[in-house]
């Protein structure tokens, strides 16, 4: 079966420096694959490139339906409610008004937050924000999802609720984390970068087992 995403010989550099060299990877139908590294590896960069809103050198192959959460939900989040920020890319599409909120409205309530709807997400918690910012990502059902540190700043249960919400996705998923509970609950593969480049990639149980690798690249 054909990737979904596909990264080839992908390399991105910020005056003159070098961020990401030579990456390569693919994602499966379905699959979920974990990106981790310490602070400045080029996690989030990678996201960005493979969404487009940097410009890479290389060969990326992604399907229409992607969808992103950002690790601060304010990037997605900022209309008067979250029903308005749901309803927003459907309308700009040019789905009816009836329609794009019946089909926001869903969306909140496959993650819980349909009495939300009225709210701004300014008023909510950070874990309240992230449920909301992956039903935005997830409303028009994507083939690949891509979560920029999902539970960056969230306590336990947040976390556990976001994992939960997150298993109910068929799509494609990577991952960029430090949380390796999470990668663990969540991933099934997993690729350690760092200084910009891939150091390892395997199944996410081997490595995260390798005490001696997560040591090196500042993962324990």
């Amino acid at each position: 079966m054909n990737p979904v995403l596909q990264v080839h010989q992908l390399n991105f550099s910020r005056s003159a420096r070098p961020i990401l060299e030579d990456i390569t990877l693919a994602v499966g139908p379905g699959e979920s694959v974990a990106i981790a590294g310490p602070n400045g590896a080029g996690k989030s960069t990678l996201l960005w490139c493979i969404l487009g809103l940097l410009c890479a050198n290389g060969r990326i192959v992604k399907p229409a339906r992607t969808g992103i959460v950002f690790q601060n939900p304010e990037d997605q989040l900022f209309m008067p409610t979250l029903l308005d920020d749901l309803m927003l890319p459907l309308r700009c599409e040019g789905m009816e008004k009836d329609a794009a909120e019946t089909a926001a409205r869903a969306a909140l309530r496959r993650f819980e937050m349909e009495d939300s709807a009225a709210r701004p997400a300014a008023g909510l918690s950070l874990g309240q924000r992230k449920r909301a910012a992956l039903a935005l990502a997830m409303l028009r059902d994507p083939d690949l999802l891509l979560l920029d540190e999902p539970t960056a700043e969230l306590d336990p249960r947040a976390s556990r609720l976001l994992a939960d919400a997150l298993q109910t996705s068929s799509a494609a998923r990577l991952v960029a984390s430090h949380d390796l509970a999470f990668i663990a609950k969540t991933c099934s593969r997993l690729i350690i970068l760092d200084h910009g480049r891939i150091q390892a990639a395997a199944p996410a149980a081997a490595i995260l087992s390798d005490f001696d690798l997560l040591d090196r690249h500042g993962l324990r």
